[in-house]
């Protein structure tokens, strides 16, 4: 496919012959091409199987191609869609176009339109990866903008007033209960704490491990 890719693809076509012959020449081109006679055993196929890409013709008993592509937006299946009209449908490819078809082409009576089918067709799946890929970036926005706003609010709480014991140093929380410093601190950041004693409290603390020693007090008054 001259580094192109290979697309599994569902083709609904009550014309046997031409859909034997659109499936044979896609799949020469490397892609997967399944077919359904109508719109009905199409629309079932494709919600069981799912699919990189739809080409329905309009033109079909039971259900046509453009109440096909009205289903797949009401369901809301991300399946881009190829619309295939006669010549002289073209406001037929216009409402398809409005109703969620990704591209259309007419069936010209010279048969042109199946050299155009390789183009199209990776024309419309580059932009649904256009689009997969713009999706995902505001999807990642919007879970950065959530774990911001998260930090900004844990900031603000340790950035107001924090009612703390005078005796114990125990701060109360937002439920009323008292934590130690730590607890708190360590609940409203990331911050990670590590216990030591000031000299201070080693004096108070020890008090023996900061008096004089025995015997240089007696060496000291000889």
């Amino acid at each position: 496919m001259n580094g192109e890719s290979a697309y599994r693809i569902l083709y609904i076509e009550d014309d046997l012959g031409l859909a034997r012959l659109i499936q044979k020449r896609l799949e020469r081109l490397g892609h997967a091409v399944d077919l359904a006679p109508n719109g009905r055993d199409g629309i079932a196929e494709l919600e069981k199987n799912g699919y990189d890409l739809l080409i329905v013709d309009y033109n079909m008993p039971i259900m046509d191609g453009l109440k096909v592509i009205e289903h797949i937006k009401e369901k809301q299946i991300p399946t881009p869609v190829v619309m295939l009209t006669g010549a002289g449908d073209e406001r037929v490819a216009v409402e398809a176009m409005k109703s969620g078809a990704s591209d259309y082409l007419v069936k010209d009576v010279d048969a042109g339109y199946l050299l155009l089918f390789p183009a199209v067709i990776q024309r419309v799946m580059r932009e649904k990866e256009l689009l997969e890929r713009e999706k995902k970036w505001h999807l990642e926005r919007e879970q950065l903008i959530l774990e911001l706003q998260d930090a900004l609010a844990h900031v603000k709480t340790l950035g107001g007033l924090l009612p703390i014991c005078a005796g114990c140093k125990k701060i109360r929380d937002d439920t009323g209960y008292w934590r130690q410093v730590e607890d708190y601190i360590g609940a409203h950041t990331q911050a990670e704490f590590s216990h030591s004693l000031c000299p201070d409290c080693v004096v108070r603390y020890y008090p023996e491990l900061n008096s004089e020693d025995p015997l240089e007090g007696n060496s000291s008054e000889q």
